[in-house]
């Protein structure tokens, strides 16, 4: 393993933006739309799923602080429970990592089509993703403080129509167009709630950012747990606020359809199409710094493992400058046939497809997470702090069980298969080990 300089690290500021922008990144620019789906009464949802969420960011704060040079999840599910349980988790989480990365694609093509409707058509859209997954995979290989400028560069960009739209817009509310659009799935109101968890959980990936790249933070016991609740506290009032807002703007069935929701409620606004594509620019911009931190994250989640032995050894080699060459370009053809196997005629349809097998993989780590920040609380702060972690734990635990029953039923079965088979594979790994050491 390379040593990383720390000239080559990232401070306070560059992770915090590193967690603000992989939580908006993956969804801000899209999931208007995807809850358009179910209504105005998901902003209920937003306000019990922020005391989940809160209680989580909290639980990988002083996961962080515990085990200050581990890298996520899988460091943690590992420290807890044993190399078993750490290998299980990895292998879900970095499967959803793979899986997710692609719904950033399919936001940034999506965008492309209303500035070049040409980028509608599937081919043309399939193409442009594998080619834009080489294009980021090529940049993090040069390096975790390139990508960094790039995210930061990219997120104050778009900063300022974000703020604009979540604070701006409530000029142009309209109150009989949020309601008009208050429960369009005609379920019970538990169970319209109940349903949106899946989808603002999505809004949330990426609370952890900080903790899985702990190797290229400075000072990261400090850094690690205020970027995480800083990244947290920013991204929640700028999505409540921009899928409220955007409800009383756009028309319900416009906006649920809708591939470029931030171009459409810009061209209302302005009564422009202009301000539309100028948006639709912004948003391209914005997500690619995105995608550009949630490739490094991906790539040093199996970096980590590989150095542990439970991931194969290619995952861990790295160049001068701490990145995972090899396991980057890996990440890359296992995306692009995620590209290929999820193609749909619409950005959307594709999307909601991506978010929704995704968000119940990343769950199962996180609930593996929660757990670990009660084990390992006990073990190094003793029982007079513990009921501290133990609370804390339990409310990001169950909030994340309740999110998986309120999830696609058969994507979950599919999710828990998944989790399962991650036991076949350990297996074929340990008689492998052993036949080397026999040898």
């Amino acid at each position: 393993m390379q040593t990383i300089k720390s000239t080559a690290r990232i401070g306070l500021v560059a992770a915090m933006f590193m967690v603000t922008s992989n939580m908006l990144g993956s969804g801000v620019y899209m999931l208007p739309a995807s809850l358009a789906g179910i209504g105005g009464i998901s902003l209920i949802g937003w306000g019990v799923a922020l005391i989940g969420v809160i209680a989580l960011a909290l639980v990988f704060a002083k996961l962080a602080i515990l085990v200050p040079n581990g890298a996520g999840p899988y460091s943690y599910a590992r420290e807890a429970f044993g190399h078993f349980v750490g290998y299980q988790t990895n292998f879900v989480y970095s499967l959803a990592n793979w899986i997710a990365l692609v719904s950033m694609l399919t936001i940034i093509v999506g965008y492309l089509g209303n500035i070049f409707p040409i980028f509608k058509h599937i081919v043309v859209s399939t193409a442009t993703q594998i080619i834009i997954i080489w294009l980021f995979v090529f940049l993090n290989i040069s390096g975790a403080k390139i990508v960094s400028y790039v995210q930061s560069t990219a997120f104050i960009f778009a900063i300022v129509p974000l703020l604009f739209v979540s604070v701006g817009g409530w000029y142009w509310f309209d109150m009989h167009t949020f309601m008009a659009g208050w429960n369009v799935t005609h379920q019970t109101s538990v169970n319209a709630v109940n349903s949106s968890f899946n989808n603002i959980m999505w809004a949330f990936i990426g609370v952890e950012s900080a903790c899985v790249s702990a190797a290229v933070v400075n000072n990261p016991g400090r850094n690690i747990p205020l970027a995480t609740l800083l990244g947290v506290f920013i991204a929640s009032l700028v999505y409540i606020s921009t899928c409220t807002v955007m409800m009383g703007i756009i028309p319900n069935q416009q906006l649920a359809n809708s591939s470029a929701p931030f171009a459409d409620v810009l061209a209302i606004i302005f009564h422009s199409k202009l301000a539309g594509i100028i948006m639709s620019v912004v948003a391209i911009i914005d997500v690619s710094g995105a995608m550009a931190g949630w490739t490094l994250v991906t790539g040093q989640t199996a970096r980590a493992a590989a150095e542990d032995g439970l991931f194969p050894r290619i995952f861990a080699k790295t160049n001068k400058k701490g990145m995972p060459v090899y396991g980057l370009m890996i990440l890359a053809f296992v995306m692009s046939f995620v590209v290929v196997f999820t193609a749909s005629p619409t950005a959307q349809e594709q999307f909601n497809k991506i978010i929704t097998m995704s968000v119940i993989l990343y769950l199962i780590p996180y609930i593996y997470s929660a757990f670990a920040v009660m084990v390992l609380g006990i073990d190094k702060v003793g029982y007079k702090a513990y009921w501290i972690y133990s609370i804390l734990g339990l409310i990001a635990a169950v909030f994340c069980m309740w999110s998986i029953l309120g999830s696609d039923k058969p994507l979950t079965v599919w999710a828990f298969l998944v989790m399962i088979s991650s036991t076949v594979f350990y297996a074929f790994k340990h008689v492998s080990k052993n036949k080397k050491v026999k040898n």
